[in-house]
């Protein structure tokens, strides 16, 4: 869907979550659906690769894309069960 003049498209999802390469976490919660404090715990046991520049880190929306295709089903709380995007 096209975004409107605010950026946002018809589902309330801002334009940048879906042009953009690069997500910052919260960009990441918002898109995908899962917590801030979860993908940061994922990232944390290196089951999601990143970019980190200074204090700021970056995830790939096609590795986002593939983290939850591959983890479909799977308990994101439970260290064991996810499996790692690499």
């Amino acid at each position: 869907m096209p975004p409107d003049v605010t950026g946002r498209n018809k589902l309330g999802n801002t334009a940048a979550c879906t042009s953009r390469i690069g997500l910052t976490i919260d960009e990441a919660a918002e898109y995908t659906g899962i917590g801030r404090n979860t993908l940061r715990r994922l990232v944390g046991w290196g089951k999601i690769p990143v970019l980190r520049i200074g204090r700021k880190t970056i995830i790939r929306a096609d590795v986002m894309d593939y983290f939850m295709q591959l983890n479909q089903g799977r308990d994101l709380l439970e260290c064991e069960q996810v499996r790692a995007a690499d």
